[in-house]
């Protein structure tokens, strides 16, 4: 479900009264519930358009995407017709790009698009967020180098589109104000591009459900804004480095597994992370400590996943005493010795520290 973020609204024109009234008469032919389609947008003019109910005049959001529009429903293979849309110039967010430079946020998700629309895309150069999340109906690789202008992106979803050629995200490297790449859900093959190591602003990096290998590039420790890093459900296998995420002080949430093996998670003998994870997820890795969790009670986790690890020795108590943030603590299969339950256990929602046997 895409958004059209419209400007602001200072009154109601009769150019834009008559444009409402066209659309409403549109999409009540294509609504499979006409009688319920937008009953406030009416023919009276002391009623001020930019008050209409599923509106909100200039300022609204409306839902488009596929065949719902949020307050509506539309029939079976019909699609919105976008021209109706043109006479709004203050836009501010809208799929009509030709017309609209000043576009600002686009939302595609869910359609059946192809290739012809890159050259649209890559005319709103003043885009700071495009979602294109299950958008290409044909799987495989992508013309990213189609949006080489989007130079202003701070947020590029590319989700679920089973994309495959991971060379094609050298582009996503010259996006320098990019803060959230979210690639996953596709099928990337190969190893994390070493370019994404100079995005210097990048909060939320998500590879999630992907076929990726190999390891970290070591010049991650560059990405001093991460924040955010999933490497869930990928093709990793023997040693995995956390080295070059050592230095990263906003890091607070980290997750990794494997599809085809058990990781063998390793980091320097003398290894001090300068982060504190809140939220971690390691799954079927093998693991001999934590030392990204801080026994300190006020940077305590809150959200701790790690079974099938070879955990051994005593159940960490500290991850629970005085932790008012932790919900869930999953150490199920690990080779704990012995444990001692706290009187206080806060708001935790969820223990699982059964072991292999």
């Amino acid at each position: 479900m895409g958004n059209i973020t419209v400007g602001g609204c200072k009154s109601c024109t009769e150019k834009e009264r008559k444009a409402l009234l066209d659309l409403k008469k549109y999409l009540t032919s294509k609504s499979q519930d006409s009688d319920y389609v937008l009953p406030t947008w009416n023919n009276d003019t002391q009623s001020d358009c930019c008050r209409w109910e599923g509106r909100r005049a200039l300022c609204a959001i409306i839902q488009v995407g596929g065949r719902s529009l949020g307050f509506m429903t539309l029939k079976e293979n019909s699609l919105l017709n976008l021209s109706l849309l043109h006479p709004f110039e203050e836009v501010r967010s809208y799929k009509s790009l030709r017309k609209l430079r000043k576009l600002e946020i686009l939302n595609l998700s869910y359609n059946s698009l192809n290739s012809s629309i890159i050259p649209f895309l890559n005319a709103a150069t003043s885009l700071t967020t495009l979602s294109l999340q299950y958008s290409f109906m044909v799987s495989g690789t992508f013309p990213f180098e189609g949006l080489t202008n989007l130079r202003k992106l701070k947020a590029l979803d590319l989700s679920d589109n089973g994309f495959s050629s991971i060379m094609e995200l050298q582009v996503v490297c010259e996006m320098k104000n990019l803060q959230e790449l979210d690639v996953s859900g596709n099928r990337f093959v190969g190893h994390i591009p070493l370019c994404l190591g100079s995005l210097n602003k990048l909060k939320v990096l998500d590879f999630s459900s992907n076929q990726l290998s190999g390891n970290l590039p070591s010049n991650f420790n560059n990405l001093e804004s991460l924040e955010y890093l999933s490497l869930l459900d990928n093709n990793f296998t023997g040693l995995f480095s956390l080295d070059p995420l050592a230095n990263l002080t906003k890091l607070k949430v980290f997750k990794l597994s494997s599809t085809s093996d058990m990781v063998q998670v390793k980091t320097k003998s003398n290894w001090q992370p300068k982060f504190q994870l809140s939220v971690v997820v390691l799954g079927d890795c093998s693991l001999e400590e934590i030392p990204f969790l801080s026994p300190v009670p006020e940077e305590l986790a809150r959200l701790v996943d790690l079974p099938n690890k070879r955990l051994s020795a005593d159940i960490p108590s500290w991850l629970l005493v005085n932790n008012s943030e932790l919900e869930v603590l999953h150490l199920q299969n690990n080779a704990f010795t012995t444990f001692q339950m706290p009187t206080i256990v806060h708001n935790l929602q969820f223990l699982d520290f059964i072991g292999p046997y």
